[in-house]
């Protein structure tokens, strides 16, 4: 069982609840792995489209064409497709990080910790969105170059997709609850 603990005196006049401090380790243990997180992501991207080879291999087989004759130009406009939905999430750890600055500092809690926490939420979720939407799009350039007959648009949901949907509205939840919380706070300061 643990006990309750003194606050911590920091600097000469603050003091910091326990609590607090848990609360700040999670913060900057939250900042790492988005940033690994992002950065993990970008390294997959940049893998997997710069090997032409593994491209029209892999590629080729989940679509059954031949995609032999594939121009760079058609495995870079699916690059920057990848890349766009990397800039949203990129945005959105950013914004996170923004938010996890104020957590740390419940002093400091206002409307805009709630906007830095709705706006990594629905860049998350804009990402996600960009991603699933972009699939069948990606398809069609890598066969933009055989016949109109052999192109194909073709869409992909995997499991993960499913847990990262879940993920980003679990997000946008939270944001909302904590935006209507510095809502209340507000009211109730009001009162006193």
């Amino acid at each position: 069982m643990q006990t309750q603990q003194e606050p911590t005196k920091i600097g000469t006049s603050t003091f910091q609840h326990p609590a607090i401090q848990k609360l700040q380790r999670v913060a900057h243990l939250m900042r790492l792995a988005s940033a690994g997180y992002a950065l993990w992501m970008l390294w997959n991207i940049l893998n997997w489209w710069m090997d032409a080879d593994k491209v029209t291999r892999h590629f080729g087989s989940f679509i059954g064409r031949d995609l032999s004759a594939m121009g760079a130009s058609q495995r870079l406009g699916a690059l920057a497709l990848d890349l766009i939905a990397w800039a949203l999430l990129l945005v959105s750890v950013v914004q996170g990080w923004k938010f996890l600055g104020y957590l740390g500092q419940p002093a400091r809690w206002s409307g805009a910790a709630a906007r830095h926490i709705s706006m990594c939420a629905w860049f998350a979720i804009a990402c996600e969105g960009f991603a699933q939407l972009a699939r069948p799009l990606q398809s069609f350039l890598l066969t933009a170059h055989l016949p109109v007959a052999e192109q194909v648009w073709k869409w992909r949901f995997q499991n993960v997709d499913l847990l990262a949907v879940l993920f980003c509205l679990a997000l946008l939840m939270f944001a909302y609850v904590f935006a209507w919380t510095m809502e209340m706070a507000e009211e109730n300061r009001s009162f006193v």
